[in-house]
């Protein structure tokens, strides 16, 4: 039958809704639902038959087609009116199909958005105004005003109540001339069906409802106890993986992280969510094409990693940037000074210079054959010399127009180690079990210096043996018997001896490398080991970290340029290891802060003893220490300092920013900085004599207040920041002490926690434009103190530290009786720093211990501790807080400013990233009772 055939015939359906997908979409499904609805007793089928193209069309060639044959079928048009529709081709031909086949008379307009203006005058709609219908086939479609419905409050399905009278007054409007009733009385019958409805839905229900009761509760106690049951063997899985991943977590840490993310996924217990946050620590495997054979960082943190290929990395995103094949072997790699340049140097001594562009690709420049045997160690100098050590004799090379290296000169015989600068060699005489210092001028001659003996019970023997500090003036020497030997070489014709570092491996020390400060040594042994030393003080070395897990001799070592990474490759050559059967090897990445381990991510240079403080958006983070510093937080996983204040204090300033992010606070009297460019800090206020102590800050959460910490001259005092130019000084408080960080506002902001002179704390109300008044008092047990206060973000729940360690939780919802809810001391002495997450979940302590804890708070009757971070070292003084987005934990102290991350999603991304999928086998091996699922599929 064609379409002219079926204009004679009968309508199948009641009304066509002709709208626009881009803007009524919803709005037409849920205004169809409502049409379809009304006026129906709920046992009966839909009362109208509306065609609507995503409801009646199914996938056809001939969409036209399909959408006429709707149009001839249907006695009544709706068109949804809106810019969208009168814009919409579709809809514009549908309209056109109407006004040419049927009447006017039987098109209805549903007014979503836009214009509808009616010009009497003309009898035609006014178009200077009219957008919501389509000009040119509505012009002359009506010579009487239409009326239309206005639907523009409706938006969505959840707005499409059918208790609502809008709704019902609405639907009325298109009900009553499709169904010839009049609206009134469609009201009306629609209300009585309603009503019938919910009658009958309600007995229905309390029917059910007491069947249903009756039905489950006999079964009530078993489903308990086999959901209790099965909750507990899930956290006792998730224990037990936590456990398996810290057995392996050195030795194979991709399958460490894989049951880290499972354990957290069976059961996101205390124990899995600190082992996400102390993950950091596992060593991270940068794999190339095959068996890793050198590593080394540019002073721009990329890696260079060398295999059959070079490849250059990203260590902080774990991605290869770009890769080239030198066309030789590759046993040593080196950058130059800026990172500009990267040499390579191979068992056929010949030596190639490569650019890294500015996209952070490779360019081979030049090859220079100057060196006789492997080239094992390759230094560039400031001067633009690069001296290559080499296994028989090595050469100075001129690289100032690095595509044509110019030979300077060889280098003596048996070299093995040229200092930073250039201007110091050492060789070795094998006969004599001695070694030589030599000077270096910078045309590449050498004259000799003085003679030092090698290490007790072994030679060098190797270039990766022996290795200057970064400022020249320490050399590091390693010997067969595991010992290594530092010489203190200042005056390079007087070296003297320093102690010897013992590191008790079978077949001696294989690689050295220093870190960049020169603080801490790093010795890789032919067990696999790597031993981190603290070398600051020469005179007393001491070993502190032990990184151990790959099962060959360590081949080379190299620090990133901010001291927190170490890389370490095994070494592929070692005549008493057989290599046959063993998989290509990887550089391994550790995270280490001086010489011990960490878990954060890392560490800022600025040092001081105050509370780091994020900006509200948590894209800029103050570090108040000496000096002040800001720090952008939205570059990755790298914070790029912003800016330095001016500080007037030796042990640097608190710190906070204001509650619209444009305004940071410091010192006492208060200063204020605008930080809109937050490069370039602009003082708002006037300098002001400072006093001895700098106080520390607590800003309002809610109002435009801001609190300072008492000082040996004066007591806490609460400042009005609304004129952020000219803050206002409301009041002080009386009987308040001197405790470090003993304020916290409630995050109402009308209430105002302090410590007294005594250690209990003292409850103020605050608001703005007046004097804070006491309201109540917490007072302290066992004759202990106040050190440290933070309330929950979300409720009056008020974490209280004191000078025994203890960690104590208050509700202080009715400040005039605040109420103990729990105690947990882990800590053995004062506790100094307390934050808490911006989620209520998490609270940070830190302690004159020196430890950092992390506490489970989300039931605060019963607080968890979640772990102990990794800091690389004790911290006896440290200040911490939390991003208000929920991603970081910064904590300060006078080794620095570490960052952890502490968002477990993003932990969580992090770890399946870096790793690669749990297999069958393994799965099979930790989860037998469990079906194959990885975690990270």
């Amino acid at each position: 039958m064609t379409v002219d055939q079926e204009l004679d015939g009968s309508t199948d359906y009641d009304a066509f809704i002709s709208y626009s997908h881009a803007w009524d979409r919803k709005v037409a499904k849920a205004f169809q639902n409502q049409l379809q609805v009304f006026d129906r007793p709920w046992y009966r089928p839909r009362s109208l038959k509306l065609f609507r193209d995503e409801t009646n069309l199914a996938a056809s060639p001939h969409l036209w087609r399909e959408i006429e044959r709707g149009l001839s079928r249907s006695r009544w048009l709706v068109v949804m009116a809106s810019p969208s529709a009168a814009a919409s081709p579709w809809v514009r031909q549908e309209i056109s199909w109407w006004l040419t086949h049927r009447s006017a008379d039987t098109l209805l307009i549903a007014w979503t958005d836009g214009t509808l203006a009616w010009d009497a005058a003309r009898t035609s709609f006014d178009w200077s105004q009219t957008d919501a219908l389509p000009r040119q086939e509505m012009a002359q479609a009506f010579d009487h005003e239409p009326r239309w419905v206005d639907l523009r409050w409706l938006r969505s399905l959840e707005q499409a109540s059918s208790s609502d009278p809008r709704l019902i007054e609405c639907v009325a409007e298109f009900v009553a001339p499709l169904t010839g009733r009049s609206k009134d009385e469609l009201i009306g019958d629609h209300v009585r069906q309603r009503r019938r409805t919910v009658r009958w839905v309600q007995a229905t229900v309390s029917v059910l409802v007491a069947l249903l009761l009756i039905a489950v509760a006999g079964g009530i106690t078993a489903n308990k106890q086999r959901n209790s049951a099965r909750a507990q063997t899930l956290v006792a899985q998730s224990r037990q993986l936590v456990a398996e991943a810290s057995s392996i977590r050195d030795t194979q840490p991709g399958l460490a992280s894989q049951l880290l993310v499972q354990a957290y996924r069976l059961a996101p217990t205390p124990e899995a969510a600190g082992a996400l946050i102390e993950s950091y620590s596992l060593p991270r495997v940068v794999q190339g094409r095959g068996t890793a054979r050198a590593a080394a960082y540019s002073s721009q943190g990329l890696l260079a990693v060398a295999d059959e290929s070079i490849h250059l990395f990203d260590p902080a995103s774990m991605t290869r940037l770009s890769s080239l094949a030198p066309g030789g072997p590759v046993d040593t790699v080196a950058f130059s000074p800026d990172g500009r340049l990267l040499a390579t140097g191979g068992a056929d001594g010949e030596v190639r210079l490569l650019e890294v562009t500015s996209g952070n690709r490779l360019k081979q420049l030049a090859v220079s054959s100057a060196a006789t045997g492997t080239a094992e160690t390759l230094v560039f100098t400031p001067a633009g010399k690069l001296i290559v050590i080499a296994e028989k004799r090595g050469a100075v090379l001129d690289i100032r127009d690095p595509s044509r290296p110019r030979t300077l000169g060889p280098l003596p015989e048996a070299a093995v180690a040229a200092s930073p600068e250039g201007n110091l060699i050492v060789t070795e005489d094998p006969y004599r079990a001695s070694m030589r210092l030599w000077s270096l001028s910078g045309s590449a001659r050498t004259k000799p210096l003085a003679t030092i003996t090698s290490p007790p019970g072994g030679m060098v023997n190797s270039a990766h043996r022996a290795v200057f500090s970064p400022n020249g003036q320490t050399l590091a020497l390693g010997g067969n018997d595991s010992r290594v030997r530092l010489w203190d070489v200042a005056d390079p014709s007087r070296p003297a001896v320093r102690p010897d570092l013992f590191a008790q491996s079978q077949f001696g020390i294989d690689a050295l490398a220093f870190s960049p400060d020169g603080t801490t040594l790093a010795t890789g042994d032919s067990d696999g080991s790597v031993i981190l030393w603290e070398v600051s003080d020469p005179l007393r070395p001491r070993s502190d970290a032990r990184l151990t897990g790959q099962t060959e001799p360590v081949g080379s070592l190299s620090f990133s340029p901010d001291g927190h990474t170490l890389a370490s490759v095994s070494m592929h050559d070692a005549p008493w290891v057989d290599f046959s059967d063993r998989p290509d090897r990887a550089v391994r990445l550790w995270a280490v802060s001086g010489s011990e381990r960490t878990s954060a991510f890392t560490t800022l240079s600025t040092r001081g003893w105050v509370a780091p403080s994020f900006s509200p958006d948590s894209r800029l983070l103050a570090a108040g220490g000496d000096p002040t510093t800001v720090w952008g937080m939205d570059s990755g996983e790298t914070p790029r300092l912003m800016a330095t204040l001016e500080t007037f204090y030796s042990g640097g300033q608190a710190a906070a920013f204001g509650p619209e992010g444009r305004t940071l606070y410091t010192g006492l009297p208060l200063s204020s900085w605008d930080m809109t460019d937050a490069a370039n800090p602009r003082r708002l206020t006037p300098v002001e004599a400072r006093p001895d102590r700098p106080p520390g800050l607590s800003l309002n959460p809610a109002l435009p207040l801001l609190a300072t910490e008492a000082t040996a001259e004066q007591p806490v005092q609460l400042w009005d920041i609304s004129r952020r130019a000219q803050p206002t000084l409301l009041g002080s408080l009386s009987d308040t002490g001197t405790e470090h960080q003993a304020l916290a506002f409630s995050p109402d902001g009308n209430l105002l926690a302090a410590a007294t002179d005594k250690g209990a704390v003292r409850l103020w109300r605050v608001a703005q434009g007046t004097r804070p008044t006491p309201v109540g008092d917490i007072t302290m047990v066992r004759g202990s103190k106040t050190s440290a206060l933070a309330f929950d973000p979300h409720n009056r729940t008020l974490l209280v530290g004191d000078d025994s360690g203890s960690l104590t939780l208050w509700d202080a919802s009715r400040p005039g009786q605040p109420m103990r809810k729990v105690t947990s001391a882990r800590h053995t002495d004062a506790i100094r720093g307390l934050a808490v997450h911006p989620d209520g979940s998490l609270a940070a302590t830190t302690s004159l211990d020196g430890y950092i804890r992390l506490w489970d708070v989300s039931d605060p009757t019963h607080p968890v501790e979640v772990t102990s971070l990794s800091i690389g070292g004790i911290y006896r003084s440290a200040s911490l807080g939390f991003s208000p987005d929920g991603r970081l934990l910064a904590v300060s102290s006078d080794l620095g400013t570490q960052l952890w991350t502490v968002d477990r999603i993003m932990i969580l991304q992090r770890l399946c990233a870096q790793s690669s999928r749990i297999t069958s086998e393994q799965w099979a091996q930790y989860l037998p009772d469990r079906p194959y699922d990885p975690p990270c599929a």
